[in-house]
């Protein structure tokens, strides 16, 4: 459970830190850092343990297939490409990206 936390707080970490980059941004893109930090809003230790059991593997060591789909997901999400209304679908999305 203790992995599972923790790749939660990384997570909502680096949703957090990409809203704050395009906050900072010239222009500034409010709309898509709402749309992050609504993700990060709806974050809890509640997502699906399906989902969970196909990021696991990938969690411990944190293995560069896991944080490139992290990537890809974030950079999908602020282009988007991908609708994430809530942590929840932002962690299937996740579990979907790293079965690919």
């Amino acid at each position: 459970m203790s992995d599972k936390l923790d790749f939660i707080k990384y997570l909502i970490s680096t949703l957090a830190a990409a809203s704050t980059k395009l906050l900072a941004a010239t222009p500034a893109n409010a709309d898509t850092a709402g749309r992050l930090n609504q993700i990060v809003r709806t974050a809890d230790d509640n997502v699906s343990d399906g989902h969970w059991a196909r990021i696991a593997p990938l969690y411990e060591p944190l293995a560069p297939k896991l944080e490139l789909a992290v990537m890809h997901v974030n950079a999908d999400i602020i282009a988007g490409q991908k609708p994430a209304p809530d942590f929840h679908t932002y962690f299937a999305l996740l579990a979907a990206e790293v079965q690919n």
